[in-house]
């Protein structure tokens, strides 16, 4: 009893370190958003650099997420989730002292390294401890409340304290909750026996929730890089302070906290395809608002819908992924990996390809080009959501049912199950009970013999029929039973 009430108080000071880095990631990643005007003006940074800059953390998380992965399936979440945070925290200190482009790109990219570790070692840890529905549903939530607390802040601190006050305070934020998690021992959970990654993969790409997933992350992704590029771009040339942007930036954080809430509220009935093809439908619909003007009230609706939508897809995708993780066979931490992997591509590629846009065409045509690949995503999820599910290779469908796969010699000493004994039961009503035995060394796993039907004790060939049952068949009668005594 005292037990259970001293793990009731760990595991809710675990929940709110944990969620509190989660938070604390998005925050970081989020707070060089409203401010990346101000580093343009002072390191001299054209277009496409600072599409680098903001790409960099989707490109160092590219490289870490699957492999993070795997090593968190095998060696344990909770050792990569704090070498983690302590990389965040010292990429943060480096950003606050960053006097070059060169410097703060590189801050930004072992930023990135602890952001992709957290996102999927920090994910798999989460889901072992608190669960896998509840505790991913919760961990996008923190991160919609701390992308509305990271631009907001982050605006504010530049506008009154410098420009490296956010990265400072971030920093210090790191490095106690790391602290924290490192003091706290949490109980392991269950851990399931390690699937190879190739394998992992296999039976990932053949789930057709995995891939609905991935397409949506792939239109979240892309729209976040376009909107994190052109529209503070855009609203700084109509005038606006680094302020007001991060403002704007926050009320579409709170709508995005909040759709993050609802879904996740919603629990089991909200992992559905149904939810991710209405989140990317919307997706695409709030880009509307740009593609006709980029005047400031468009673009700050466009921000505020496009945010709403990703929040439902977000909430959804890495919930409704693990199920099928479960299904199929494969890895949580391979599964949770690739959607990161899918999801920093996206980040990478979104900022360049739309600085490299802005110097050859409109704002509104890249906006319209971003739409037009959200619905042509939202074709592809639509077609894959409704048809029959690959079948997944079946070592890994054997090892999610808890069972081993057949091979032809066991292990010298293994326990096997033995033949079934037909003494305690009638032949044809089912197994009976095997008893395990013992395989010699160098010896085949026995042969398990089938039971024998009704059809197969009465027809031609048979071994006998049944002692208690005669099968009735066309034309002829059940014997007269006997007269008692």
């Amino acid at each position: 009893m005292s037990s259970a009430a001293g793990s009731q108080p760990r595991d809710r000071l675990f929940r709110i370190l944990i969620y509190g880095l989660v938070l604390a990631s998005a925050a970081a990643q989020f707070a060089i958003v409203p401010v990346m005007p101000v580093y343009a003006h002072r390191l001299g940074l054209s277009g496409f650099e600072q599409g680098i800059v903001l790409g960099a953390t989707g490109l160092a998380m590219l490289a870490v997420c699957v492999p993070a992965g795997a090593l968190s399936d095998r060696l344990g979440a909770r050792r990569l989730t704090l070498g983690a945070g302590l990389l965040m925290a010292a990429a943060l200190l480096a950003q606050s002292l960053a006097g070059s482009f060169p410097l703060l790109l590189g801050a930004r990219l072992a930023f990135g390294v602890g952001y992709g570790v957290v996102w999927t070692a920090g994910l798999s840890w989460i889901a072992g401890t608190v669960g896998r529905g509840s505790g991913l549903g919760g961990s996008v939530a923190c991160a919609g409340v701390g992308g509305v607390a990271g631009p907001a802040a982050s605006g504010a601190l530049v506008q009154y304290f410098g420009l490296a006050a956010p990265a400072l305070a971030t920093a210090a934020g790191f490095a106690l909750i790391t602290a924290g998690l490192f003091a706290l021992r949490t109980p392991a959970g269950p851990v399931a026996p390690p699937s190879p990654v190739a394998a992992s993969l296999r039976a990932a790409l053949s789930d057709r929730a995995v891939i609905c997933t991935a397409a949506a992350i792939v239109a979240a992704g892309v729209t976040t890089g376009v909107t994190a590029l052109l529209v503070p771009a855009e609203l700084h040339a109509a005038g606006a302070s680094p302020g007001r942007i991060g403002l704007d930036f926050s009320v579409a954080g709170m709508l995005f906290a909040l759709g993050s809430m609802l879904v996740a509220s919603a629990g089991r009935r909200a992992l559905r395809m149904a939810a991710v093809c209405g989140g990317m439908l919307a997706l695409a619909a709030a880009l509307s608002p740009a593609v006709l003007t980029t005047a400031p009230v468009a673009l700050v609706a466009m921000l505020c819908g496009t945010t709403a939508a990703r929040s439902i897809l977000w909430t959804v995708s890495y919930p409704l992924a693990a199920e099928g993780a479960s299904h199929t066979g494969a890895g949580l931490g391979v599964v949770v990996g690739l959607l990161n992997g899918v999801w920093a591509a996206t980040a990478v590629l979104g900022p360049l390809a739309a600085g490299l846009g802005v110097g050859h065409l409109s704002p509104r045509a890249v906006f319209g080009l971003t739409e037009a690949l959200c619905i042509a995503l939202l074709a592809v999820t639509v077609a894959v959501a409704w048809r029959t599910r690959w079948p997944a290779p079946r070592a890994l469908r054997l090892r999610a049912q808890g069972r081993r796969p057949v091979t032809a010699a066991a292990a010298p000493g293994s326990l096997v199950p033995a033949p079934r004994q037909a003494a305690s039961q009638a032949p044809g009503r089912g197994p009976a009970a095997g008893v395990p035995a013992p395989v010699p060394g160098g010896k085949a796993r026995p042969r398990l013999p089938r039971p024998l039907t009704p059809r197969a004790l009465t027809g031609p060939g048979a071994h006998g029929r049944h002692p208690r049952r005669t099968i009735r068949r066309a034309g002829r009668q059940r014997p007269p039973r006997p007269p008692r005594g």
